[in-house]
């Protein structure tokens, strides 16, 4: 398998979040509708061609190990920033926790995102 679409997938996630984020922030309601969800759709497509890549890949098991830690969180606190998303379109109410759980899951992406970066570097290609 070639790079190139992980890249591209990895790219296009950041853009969207990028955009994400800056629609949240000034209350760009109907574009921010449409760029949170494509962000985890986008989100999700990375993770499987990241899956893909990783099988091409020998990395120590402390490295991977701590890496996964922190990829299986940020996965996992998608789900209070997909809630109380849903619950901000219903009332404004939940703004406050709606930060909150995007805050607290792009601290957590930002983690897996750099120490993927780390275990890629401590990482060999497998032969044959």
């Amino acid at each position: 398998m070639e790079t190139l679409p992980f890249w591209f997938s990895f790219v296009t996630t950041v853009v969207l979040l990028t955009g994400a984020l800056l629609t949240g922030w000034t209350r760009k309601r109907r574009l921010h509708l449409w760029l949170g969800p494509l962000v985890m759709v986008s989100l999700v497509v990375t993770i499987v061609l990241t899956e893909e890549l990783v099988r091409r890949y020998d990395f120590p098991a402390d490295v991977k190990r701590i890496h996964l830690w922190f990829a299986k969180t940020g996965g996992l606190l998608a789900l209070p920033v997909i809630l109380t998303g849903v619950a901000l379109w219903r009332t404004e109410k939940a703004r406050r926790w709606h930060k909150a759980a995007v805050l607290v899951w792009l601290v957590s992406v930002l983690a897996a995102t750099g120490t993927g970066i780390w275990m890629f570097s401590h990482g060999a290609v497998k032969t044959g």
